[in-house]
């Protein structure tokens, strides 16, 4: 599956809604019990969300082909740029830009995957009422490290979702080439820590999440075209690098997060591969792989916060909140 292909390779088989939802480790809420919210509309192309450390929403947008790729503070349902001005482009029906983000450090960090960079900002420099421009970010060029690899023959690179762990080491899956990266705090130094292995001699796993679970890094990938139902896994990956299957026999996993038991909560793009827009087949796993929720149109993105999930859908322009 070559670098800028996950969002455009799906968008061309159905259209991305949104969901997200709460779990316990074992089972899921009776339907009735499930209480959803839209928190924010009319986003234009959101993939990835986080929190800062007060507790406001952030949205990457991708946006629609045009320097318009931003991201967005979320507060009482109003949405408020913060940075702006960054390239999307055109791929197939899909617009590419800011992927995910993440805070750390005392500063937002997030991924421009087209342009292989990594962008940080202070957070107290995040102020709706002036929006920071590109030319106002401290930026990190991944590209020419990750094509030093040599991970994958031709070349290719999608720096595509990032996570940290309690020191503020900042770990990032890049879904061209995957591999999983660590970048040192302060110093901004580079180093592989993993490759992960094929799924099958032509399909490859294609990292879409990341978490640190206190110990070991958890990688949710998507798995490469055709997309076999049951072929995607969560891996585990140590700090030295060793890799190994946390969970397998998912189906298109698109983003990961920990439950409040600190277990792995996963999303489906399609549980049945079949990537029919009339289908809404995707799901919210949990780490048995047991489905938690059902019935799901192409979930994009998750992130928890209290006993609520928080969920991006590229196409819809939502973001959505289930609690129960």
């Amino acid at each position: 599956m070559k670098p800028r292909s996950i969002v455009s390779n799906l968008a061309a088989f159905c259209t991305l809604v949104l969901f997200t939802m709460s779990c316990t480790d074992h089972e899921g809420p009776a339907p009735a019990t499930v209480r959803r919210e839209i928190i924010a509309k009319d986003l234009n192309t959101p993939l990835g969300l986080t929190f800062d450390p007060a507790g406001r929403l952030f949205v990457s947008e991708a946006g629609s082909g045009q320097s318009n790729s931003q991201i967005s503070m979320v507060e009482n349902n109003q949405v408020r740029p913060v940075i702006t001005g960054l390239l999307s482009v055109t791929d197939g029906p899909a617009f590419l830009g800011i992927t995910h983000l993440l805070f750390a450090n005392d500063s937002l960090y997030f991924l421009h995957g087209v342009n292989g960079m990594l962008y940080s900002v202070k957070t107290s420099e995040l102020n709706p009422a002036q929006p920071r421009s590109v030319q106002q970010l401290t930026s990190q060029f991944l590209r020419p490290f990750v094509d030093g690899l040599k991970a994958v023959n031709p070349l290719n690179s999608n720096a595509y979702n990032l996570t940290a762990d309690a020191q503020g080491t900042i770990y990032i899956v890049d879904a061209g080439s995957n591999v999983v990266i660590k970048r040192t705090k302060g110093t901004g130094k580079l180093e592989m820590v993993a490759k992960l292995p094929n799924v099958t001699d032509k399909q490859e796993p294609v990292p879409t999440g990341i978490v640190h679970d206190g110990t070991n890094l958890l990688v949710s990938t998507l798995s490469g075209y055709p997309f076999t139902k049951g072929s995607a896994v969560i891996y585990q990956v140590t700090p030295s690098g060793q890799v190994s299957i946390y969970q397998k026999g998912y189906t298109t996993l698109m983003d990961i997060t920990l439950s409040e038991g600190n277990k792995p909560v996963v999303i489906e793009y399609t549980s049945d591969g079949s990537f029919n827009a009339s289908q809404p087949t995707g799901r919210i796993a949990n780490t048995l792989g047991n489905t938690l929720t059902g019935d799901l149109r192409g979930p994009s993105s998750i992130e928890r916060r209290g006993n609520s999930y928080y969920v991006t859908s590229s196409v819809s322009g939502l973001v959505e909140r289930f609690t129960w």
